[in-house]
């Protein structure tokens, strides 16, 4: 499965450094790719033009990164009339490109942006990812959670080490206990304890030996805890924010066992 464009209800854009600016909510970035699709849909397709719009975008944005290292391409915009799908404006397959690749006029160049793949394509399960495109079919958010490899592996850690078996798709899909379950992931952009933090930083680019599922639910706990607080960049009280956790997950626990009767 392609998770950078899975389907034509969502797709992803970290790793052209989406999510690495000062103010990553969803409507400043939905006003930015709007911006950027708007611009470029009026641009010769022609090298000298292409580049006079990567200026224009790098001087009037003038929004240094969160992370100097990670550009924040100026070719990021939305790919269809109904603005689900995010990605690369010199992509051959883009509106306008009629099947030529102009990704070598970008930062990184065409090779890197077809050879790069964030650690969510080796390291969540199949299952995982069969779970995320049962519940989120938001790009903003889907985005945020795909490519938070700790975010998933924790939260489904505890998620399954509370209900003591492996959790199925299929049984969360239009259901009360798939709603709730909804809810605490969306928690990576709407965090109940992230104050008024405009901050929504994606690890995509996190190669941590931690990925894998944890046996310890206490473990699992801290390091899904940890993924939130870095994407709003605060420091959650521990008991209060585990305490938040938990109600909901013992919620969604009820709720699924119902399914099951």
């Amino acid at each position: 499965m392609n998770i950078c464009h899975p389907d034509g209800k969502r797709s992803c854009a970290a790793c052209c450094g989406l999510y690495n600016v000062r103010d990553g909510t969803r409507s400043a970035l939905s006003h930015k790719l709007e911006q950027h699709t708007l611009l470029f849909g009026t641009v010769e397709r022609s090298a000298a033009a292409i580049c006079e719009y990567k200026s224009q975008v790098a001087t009037e944005e003038e929004n240094p990164p969160l992370d100097e290292e990670i550009h924040v391409c100026e070719f990021i915009g939305f790919l269809d009339p109904q603005q689900h799908l995010v990605g690369c404006m010199l992509h051959p397959a883009a509106k306008g490109n009629e099947g030529i690749d102009f990704r070598g006029l970008c930062h990184y160049g065409s090779m890197a942006c077809k050879s790069f793949f964030c650690p969510a394509w080796d390291e969540v399960p199949p299952r995982f990812r069969d779970i995320l495109l049962a519940l989120v079919d938001d790009w903003h958010l889907y985005g945020l959670v795909m490519t938070d490899v700790d975010f998933v592996m924790s939260l489904f850690g505890l998620v399954e080490q509370r209900l003591g078996r492996p959790l199925p798709a299929r049984k969360l899909t239009r259901t009360p206990a798939g709603s709730i379950l909804s809810e605490m992931l969306s928690w990576k952009d709407s965090w109940p304890l992230a104050g008024k933090s405009r901050l929504r930083r994606s690890r995509y680019y996190f190669k941590s030996p931690f990925h894998r599922l944890n046996p310890d639910f206490d473990a699992n706990m801290t390091r899904f805890l940890g993924t939130l607080n870095f994407t709003f960049d605060i420091e959650a009280e521990s008991d209060g924010a585990a305490n938040i956790v938990l109600v909901k997950l013992e919620n969604f626990i009820a709720a699924y066992e119902r399914t099951e009767e």
